[in-house]
């Protein structure tokens, strides 16, 4: 009730201001001394010519103001959309670090690289590995279809990632997916990790 009590008011002092300071100026101003001639033909010390050139004038000053106010108004929408896209891919890749799961999923891996269990038996951490590698082909078709910046993803992961997949290697069939080798079924995290490698190498 107060703020639509506020509103009121504020509407009514703009009006009353409008009435007193444009209104009233105008229909109290005295038009008729512009008038410079008897005829009637010139106006403030300017003919009809001159009058539609200086109206031609602010038409095209007006045309280049709105087409000042589209081009800053493009340029806003494509700053926010940036903006957004920077902190999508930001939110994305924090997960990695913050993500309790992840957190623990990254530590199992990371124990059984180490004892040698992840190769004597890497069917026992297949959850472990389809979650992590989930995760990874998650961001990789996110950077395919455009929604990740694919710069700050690769500065985020390229080492971690390739660590990851590196300790694979001769690692295959640890999931049910009856392929011959298990971590080729995550075709967009592979052909990302395909294209660092190469342009790395290159």
């Amino acid at each position: 009730m107060q703020s639509t009590e506020g509103r009121v008011a504020i509407f009514g002092l703009v009006l009353l201001g409008t009435w007193i300071f444009v209104i009233l100026p105008l229909i109290h101003f005295p038009w008729t001394t512009l008038v410079t001639d008897a005829s009637g033909s010139k106006f403030a010390g300017l003919d009809n010519t001159a009058w539609t050139a200086i109206s031609a004038i602010a038409n095209s000053m007006l045309a280049f103001l709105t087409l000042g106010l589209l081009v800053f108004a493009v340029y806003q929408v494509l700053t926010v959309k940036r903006d957004a896209k920077t902190n999508r891919t930001l939110a994305a890749c924090e997960r990695y670090d913050i993500d309790p799961v992840l957190d623990q999923i990254t530590r199992r891996l990371e124990n059984a690289r180490d004892d040698g269990s992840l190769r004597q038996d890497p069917t026992k951490y297949a959850v472990d590995l389809d979650s992590l590698f989930n995760y990874f082909e998650s961001i990789a078709i996110g950077v395919a279809r455009g929604h990740y910046d694919p710069e700050i993803v690769r500065d985020q992961f390229e080492v971690i990632l390739s660590d990851h997949i590196e300790h694979m290697a001769g690692i295959k069939k640890w999931s049910q997916t009856g392929g011959e080798d298990d971590i080729q079924h995550f075709d967009k995290m592979m052909a990302l990790y395909t294209r660092w490698k190469r342009e790395r190498d290159a």
